[in-house]
């Protein structure tokens, strides 16, 4: 799909105002040599304001497409991506927008977690989660309270003056998501968040992601792990660049794991 150069036009679409994002009949095939490789198959899906949603397959399924597109990191060869931005039941759909508004969206209104935490090493925690807010030029007492805010919600308060160096896997991660959550987005995004992180470290990952859900922050979480996939509101099982079918989640997240360990 063609990026737009200049501003593109305020086009709307009506949205249910309940919901954070509507993805309508998404489509993306890669070219490798003479081979056409699909890699979304007319993706729909839906996320309400406050939803913990799990996206659940296999390697090669599509799941980080998906979350790419979504997070304007790559492009759809056709279908929308609406995201209800001022919360009125008016959405804009993001594959009409220029590469600048993609910039302002990443930075303002999707927090993105990867797998490999992407921390700056020669940035403190607290630096690494202030770093949006710099970017988005937000004042300095704002940015020292809601940096404090963030890393207080995800248990590293006492640690915000430490390097990624010095700190563990888990550690690292949970400063990606109070990173992701700093300038207050729409939505979250997460591919594979616990995919390098042990057992622990993942339960306490979720619960973090349960903890801030609560408080109505919305959540798309990619995953090939079936257990904590089962501890979101709803999962969505993909194959083939395709949603095969959908089941509801909730379960808890403690139960999940102690029922495993007795098996």
């Amino acid at each position: 799909m063609k990026r737009k150069s200049k501003k593109s036009e305020e086009k709307t679409y009506e949205i249910d105002s309940d919901l954070v994002l509507d993805v309508q009949d998404l489509r993306k095939t890669y070219i490798m040599g003479k081979i056409k490789v699909p890699a979304l198959r007319g993706i729909n899906l839906k996320v309400k304001k406050g939803e913990f949603v799990a996206i659940l397959g296999p390697s090669g399924a599509g799941k980080t497409t998906l979350i790419n597109c979504l997070g304007a990191l790559d492009f759809p060869d056709s279908g929308k991506i609406i995201y209800n931005m001022n919360h009125d039941g008016r959405g804009q759909n993001i594959t009409e927008m220029t590469n600048q508004e993609h910039k302002e969206m990443r930075l303002n209104r999707i927090g993105l977690i990867f797998q490999f935490y992407n921390l700056f090493p020669v940035l403190t925690a607290y630096e690494n989660v202030e770093l949006p807010m710099l970017i988005a030029k937000k004042p300095e007492l704002k940015r020292e309270q809601r940096v404090k805010a963030m890393l207080k919600i995800v248990g590293l308060e006492e640690r915000m003056e430490h390097f990624p160096t010095q700190m563990s896997g888990g550690e690292q991660q949970r400063v990606t998501v109070a990173r992701s959550m700093v300038n207050a987005p729409l939505i979250i995004l997460a591919d594979e968040p616990t995919g390098e992180l042990d057992t622990e470290t993942t339960i306490n990952i979720i619960k973090i992601f349960l903890k801030i859900k609560q408080v109505g922050q919305s959540i798309l979480m990619a995953t090939h792990n079936i257990r904590i996939a089962e501890a979101a509101d709803r999962v969505l099982n993909l194959k083939d660049g395709k949603i095969i079918s959908e089941r509801k989640g909730g379960k808890d997240i403690d139960k999940i794991f102690n029922l495993d360990k007795e098996e």
